[in-house]
């Protein structure tokens, strides 16, 4: 009866390592047009701060959302370990072309690091913070507009 807690906490992480696969090895799918069901809040680029009263760039798509809203994929690819921070969890999907899409802050997750996902894919819902999707390619953060059907 005791070797088998033992067996499990070794094997367990041994168990749950992410399959290991390239987004090149990833289906993309066609592009959704919004990853979350809300209005967009801000656009990418300069705004207002509103404490400080300046321009300030912002690397991303904001969307007013409510908390618990369900989030999916814009396009399919592959899973990267996710970033967690005060306000929630950030996921990052790599596309084929190397591009990173990064999806945040959700409160729950349904995806796996190192897994695949297909454009539509539910990766979690949102937190009670605004909801930001951006797009960083050659580490360079771009619009991501064009990706959602040129939603302006």
């Amino acid at each position: 009866m005791r070797l088998a807690p033992r067996l499990a906490a070794v094997l367990g992480p041994l168990l749950l390592q992410p399959v290991p696969v390239h987004a090149s090895d990833c289906p993309e799918g066609r592009a959704r047009p919004l990853p979350v069901k809300a209005p967009i809040e801000h656009r990418f680029g300069h705004r207002l701060h509103p404490v400080i009263g300046m321009a300030v760039f912002q690397p991303n798509m904001v969307f007013r959302t409510l908390s618990g809203q369900a989030v999916v994929t814009v396009r399919g690819g592959r899973v990267e370990p996710v970033e967690a921070a005060r306000i929630g969890r950030f996921v990052r999907i790599r596309q084929r072309d190397g591009s990173e899409l990064r999806y945040g802050p959700l409160s729950q997750l349904r995806v796996r690091a190192g897994r695949c996902v297909a454009a539509g894919a539910r990766l979690g819902w949102t937190t009670s913070s605004p909801f930001t999707l951006a797009l960083r390619r050659n580490g360079e953060w771009i619009d991501p507009a064009p990706l959602l059907g040129g939603v302006r």
